[in-house]
């Protein structure tokens, strides 16, 4: 949903909060060895990087019960980027690629330093009432106009997954980030162009499956350019209530009970208003266009009806 277009005063570029997909297993030894101290240096950093890990089948014998859990959207990720070895993370998409221990803290703060994004994303998840869903909104901002093949990718994460023994052959009993679903789907929500001040939003839902501890799972947002890889901006999510960027933004959610063209007759169309603003909604104007339609029919050897729409 496109939001509303704004004035605005002043050029900025927001500070910029790094990704990190990170491609790992169970059965990989190298991987043991160097997630503890990426892990801390993700830990340390947590104000400009966040992470998602994706969990592979392989090596031998590529029984990984996180990578098993969610085989489709796992596996999306690692076509995505061609990864064809474990222990391997991408950094925003384009700005490095490589293993874990190649990643100092010079190079977050220079990554983070050096590319502001234009986009401002903030996030909310929320456990339905059941606790058999976990419903997120991400609303995505840009500070400037940005334009590409654009698209909002959101993982529904389990930030902490704690085992009582090793659940592969690498000896590993803790895992971070761990990715449970890609929502709405593994390819995301495509984007428009962004002008300045431009905002859209982002809602979607997933049933809960395969969930170690309910009270860990979270989720990662991200606007991505599926042409150059290049990750614009990142978020987590968090439970607060979320902050609209504007005081008045109604907003028309859905309209239904109408045809796409209608000759004869009368229709009753039922629209949705969404408030999208801080203020409480007490009122509002709706402007439509009303489109009157010539009908001509021709009966003969065949029947034909023609609508020419007239302004």
């Amino acid at each position: 949903m496109i939001g509303l277009l704004l004035p605005f005063l002043a050029w900025t570029q927001m500070p910029r909060m790094l990704l990190s997909e990170n491609f790992t297993s169970t059965t990989c030894g190298p991987c043991a060895q160097q997630n503890p101290a990426y892990d801390a240096l993700l830990s340390a950093n947590e104000d400009i990087i966040t992470s998602i890990k994706y969990h592979m089948s392989w090596p031998s014998p590529g029984n990984d019960p996180m990578y098993l859990h969610n085989t489709i959207d796992n596996n999306a990720r690692r076509t995505y980027y061609g990864i064809n070895s474990v222990p391997h993370l991408y950094m925003s998409g384009n700005l490095f690629h490589g293993m874990p221990v190649q990643v100092s803290q010079a190079m977050i703060d220079n990554y983070a330093t050096n590319n502001p994004s234009p986009f401002e994303i903030i996030m909310q998840h929320r456990l339905s009432d059941d606790q058999d869903s976990v419903y997120v909104t991400m609303l995505i901002r840009a500070d400037q106009a940005v334009s590409g093949n654009l698209v909002a990718q959101i993982a529904v994460i389990e930030k902490n997954v704690i085992f009582s023994s090793p659940p592969g052959t690498n000896g590993e009993t803790q895992f971070h980030n761990v990715m449970k679903a890609l929502i709405p789907s593994r390819n995301g929500t495509s984007l428009p162009d962004f002008e300045e001040e431009d905002y859209y939003i982002v809602e979607a839902a997933w049933e809960l499956a395969n969930v170690y501890d309910i009270n860990e799972i979270a989720a990662v947002g991200f606007v991505q350019d599926n042409t150059s890889k290049h990750v614009h901006q990142a978020a987590n999510s968090s439970t607060n209530p979320l902050t609209p960027f504007y005081a008045n933004d109604a907003a028309i959610k859905n309209i239904s009970n109408t045809t796409s063209v209608n000759c004869s007759g009368t229709m009753e169309p039922i629209i949705t208003i969404v408030n999208y603003g801080s203020e409480a909604l007490t009122s509002a104007t709706l402007e439509f266009l009303l489109m009157t339609s010539l009908c001509i029919a021709w009966i003969g050897l065949a029947h034909w009806i023609f609508c020419n729409q007239q302004q």
